[in-house]
């Protein structure tokens, strides 16, 4: 009994010593290897050292981009940082006694780490694209018009350029092959361009007031207000805001104090004056039969218009306001002269804002289109 008690014994302690070598061989051969199944951006690393699952990872990623022959390089340690993360689950760190180490790799759970968890830090990227996109873009110039000795001058505009950040980023995070990339940019039209100013060749309103060059506060409002008018462009579809386009009539814009009407008060205040600009406006905008969005009269009749024809502006409280319904830019050219304010609307007639046939104004009108009142 006692022999057969001994035989037991010998046989357990020869299986714990076979598990126990087992287990120091395998775990000699797989404590610094990658399980099975490792797979990262369809590549097996099953069985690669730590090292190499690095090396080869960081070979697969992008870490420039080029565009026109310039290279900008990409900084990825962020990036790298969670990479190192997620290897960690994978190569457990040895904790230097073997016994222990063989314990812990025999108790250790599986490990289930996808493709999609070996992603590039986003916002990593993104601040350099950022940065490389203010070196890459460029401004697109518009198209431009101005009125000059009756004619027309038009300039053509150049088309601009601008890195699409989202649809880059999207290519470098799907990028595992090539260590550079050639970046996504996109055209920036010229907006107008030549095409857009090709169509506006119609006067469709002319429209020239009268003032006292005598008061020079209120000549000087007048002639501010007309420079903010001269050379804007509205586009098709757009609704034009007097207050807008001209600003606010304050001392540092230049603007000076003279005579407004406040209710049934005269009133001295900034920028008195400019209401001959948007009544004089509102006239060649009612010649081209454009749709009046907001307009309001003065409480006093004023003397450049016809009673009941004025439009009255206050910054903040009260606009003139206009929509271009043609199907093309209206053209705003704004001149003073000694005594004159005039204002012409150039764009693309249609039945519906057919061209104006003479220039008028009150109380006298130019006598043609190409030469100002003297």
């Amino acid at each position: 009994m006692k022999k057969t008690w001994l035989l037991l014994l010998a046989l357990l302690l020869q299986l714990f010593v076979t598990l126990g070598l087992g287990s120091v061989v395998a775990y000699g051969k797989t404590h610094d290897r990658a399980p099975s199944g490792l797979i990262v951006w369809g590549q097996d690393y099953s069985g690669m050292s730590r090292i190499q699952v690095t090396a080869q990872i960081k070979e697969r990623i992008p870490n420039s981009i080029t565009y026109k022959e310039q290279i900008y390089p990409l900084s990825i340690d962020l990036s790298y940082e969670n990479f190192e993360k997620l290897l960690d689950q994978v190569f457990e760190l040895p904790t230097g006694f073997w016994f222990t180490d063989i314990l812990h790799s025999l108790a250790r759970p599986s490990i289930d780490i996808s493709s999609n968890d070996f992603e590039l830090n986003k916002d990593e990227i993104i601040a350099q694209l950022l940065s490389i996109g203010k070196i890459i873009n460029k401004p697109m110039i518009p198209a431009t018009i101005t009125y000059s000795n009756g004619l027309l001058v038009k300039t053509e505009g150049q088309v601009g350029q601008e890195l699409d950040i989202e649809a880059t980023w999207l290519r470098i995070s799907a990028e595992h092959e090539k260590h550079t990339i050639e970046p996504v940019v996109n055209d920036v039209p010229a907006k107008p361009d030549k095409v857009d100013l090709q169509k506006i060749q119609d006067i469709i309103g002319d429209y020239t007031t009268f003032y006292n060059p005598q008061d020079l506060p209120r000549t000087k409002n007048i002639r501010l207000a007309a420079m903010a008018l001269d050379n804007h462009l509205i586009p098709p579809g757009q609704v034009f805001s007097f207050n807008d386009v001209v600003g606010e009539r304050t001392e540092a814009a230049g603007y000076l104090p003279a005579y407004v009407f406040v209710d049934q008060n005269v009133i001295k205040d900034n920028g008195g004056g400019i209401c001959q600009g948007s009544s004089t406006l509102f006239q060649a905008v009612r010649q081209a039969h454009l749709h009046i969005v907001e307009k309001h009269t003065h409480t006093l009749p004023v003397s450049y218009v016809l009673k009941g024809q004025d439009a009255t502006v206050a910054f903040g409280l009260l606009d003139f306001r206009f929509l271009n319904d043609t199907q093309g830019y209206v053209y705003i050219s704004a001149r003073t002269g000694s005594n004159w304010l005039r204002i012409q609307l150039f764009g693309l007639a249609d039945d519906s804002h057919p061209i104006l046939l003479k220039p008028n104004g009150y109380p006298s009108h130019p006598e043609d289109w190409s030469k100002d009142p003297k």
